[in-house]
């Protein structure tokens, strides 16, 4: 028992600095993130609209998946799941209503647009994983949907 008790104590402390490194680097992901919202920057044009899109919706899939339900649990909850599904809706539907149709009419312009954000999007989130690059957390900063009206 005693040595069970040790054993979870140890494996307890081990965690701990784990834990802090979380924390300060998911302060440090809603600081960027924070900055990205203060900027100002909204998106203007179509391509501007869709690559908000893309980053959203990239960022549903490469949050849960490569940071973990309980690291996204300490970011800025707008940054959770649900919004970020409804941000990339936002973008979308602002996108083809910018254009004049629907998603199914896509042009192959668009569509090669939307496949190279696509790829720019998970090659920054590469630099979230390392914790080397946040550039990610301010594009998204800029690309939050406005408040519900």
């Amino acid at each position: 028992m005693i040595r069970t008790l040790a054993s979870l104590a140890l494996l307890a402390a081990a965690c701990l600095p784990a834990l802090a490194d979380d924390s300060e680097d998911a302060a440090d992901m809603n600081d960027i993130f924070v900055q990205g919202l203060a900027s100002g920057a909204t998106p203007q044009t179509v391509n501007e609209k869709w690559t908000c899109a893309v980053f959203w919706n990239v960022w549903t899939e490469f949050a849960e998946k490569d940071l973990g339900a309980e690291f996204v649990a300490l970011l800025d909850p707008e940054l959770g799941t649900g919004p970020a599904r409804a941000a990339s809706a936002h973008w979308e539907r602002e996108a083809v209503l910018a254009m004049g149709m629907g998603m199914g009419e896509l042009d192959a312009e668009t569509e090669l647009y939307l496949e190279q954000q696509t790829e720019s999007a998970w090659d920054l989130a590469e630099g979230v994983v390392w914790g080397d690059d946040y550039t990610y957390l301010f594009i998204l900063g800029e690309c939050a949907a406005p408040p519900a009206q």
